[in-house]
This record gives C-alpha cells, structure tokens and sequence, in this order.
C-alpha cells in the first residue's frame, strides 16, 4: 500500500481534529481582521439572526461576538470542535446568544431568508466558492450580508508541486 495521499480529502480527520482542535483558530485571520470585516457592515439589531459556518472552535465567531449584536449559531461538521466552541462561549460569558452546533454546510439548518449575516472564515472551500455562495444566498433576509474568506494565489506564478496539489484538489482557487 503507498503512503501518497490521492486527494486533500484522503486525510485521517480524526488525526486533524485532534491537532486543529488545540489552536484557538482553525483559519487565517485574526480578531482584528474580524474586526476589520465587520466594520464593512452596517450595525446589525439586538434581533439579527447570524450564521458562522465551518466555525471551527469559534476563535473567530468569539471576536465576530465582540462587534455585532444579535444572535449567533456556530456550525461545525466536527463534534470535538463545537464542544470546545460551546465551552469557551460559556467561559466568555456569551452562551446566552452564540451556540454551536454541530453540522454540514452543505445541509444548513435554517429557513429561506432567516438570516441577517452568514459569516465563513476559512471554509467555504470545503464545498466550493461559487457553490457555497449560491446555496447560502437563500438563507439571507433581503439586505442581508455574507463575508467568507476564500483560499486564493497572491502571485501569478508559485512552485508546481504546490499548484499541481491545489489545481487536483481544489480547482476554483484563482488570484
């Protein structure tokens, strides 16, 4: 049996989980570059309705949590990561609207136009940029927003053996 890995998706999740699982973010980013996201949108009420999907341990839906009002539902596909999520919420004494639960991206859990912000750092890439953008666009309230970061070349050119694994494993990437 070869060790080559066929695929980005051949790897033992378990085994990522468990590494992912202790970083306080499982993306790029930082609470400032949340908070510089946020900034471009409009004040959202006491009522909104927000979705972080692939939140991970909720690194970023904690500093999202810092500079929006409203409700926040964290969704992971990986349980050990929503336990985690769910306790630090608790720890910063924000249980009472942020609540992850576990889930895919590609089955959300919501109604046509319940939400007021769809919020993805870092994992709209698991099913694809124009795909997740379409499927999601639904669950938004007219006006609403969506911010996801996607994974992208910052240069024209990079070493083949990097583009030949991101060309094979995720195609949409582009500059």
């Amino acid at each position: 049996m070869s060790n080559e890995l066929k695929s980005i998706h051949d790897f033992d999740f378990t085994m990522i989980c468990n590494y992912f699982k202790l970083l306080e973010r499982q993306g790029p980013g930082s609470p400032e570059v949340t908070q510089k996201a946020v900034s471009f949108i409009n004040e959202l009420s006491d009522e909104a309705r927000i979705a972080d999907i692939g939140c991970g341990t909720g690194g970023q839906t904690m500093a999202l949590a810092n500079y929006t009002k409203g409700q926040i539902t964290g969704i992971d596909l990986f349980p050990d990561f929503i336990k985690i999520f769910n306790r630090n919420a608790t720890e910063l004494h924000c249980e009472d609207r942020v609540k992850g639960i576990v889930g895919s991206m590609d089955n959300l859990p919501f109604q046509d136009e319940e939400l007021d912000l769809i919020w993805s750092e870092g994992a709209i890439y698991n099913i694809g940029f124009e795909r997740g953008m379409n499927e999601w666009n639904r669950f938004l309230k007219k006006g609403g927003f969506i911010a996801v970061t996607e994974a992208s070349w910052f240069t024209p050119e990079r070493p083949a053996e990097i583009e030949d694994f991101w060309m094979a494993n995720y195609p949409e990437i582009d500059t």
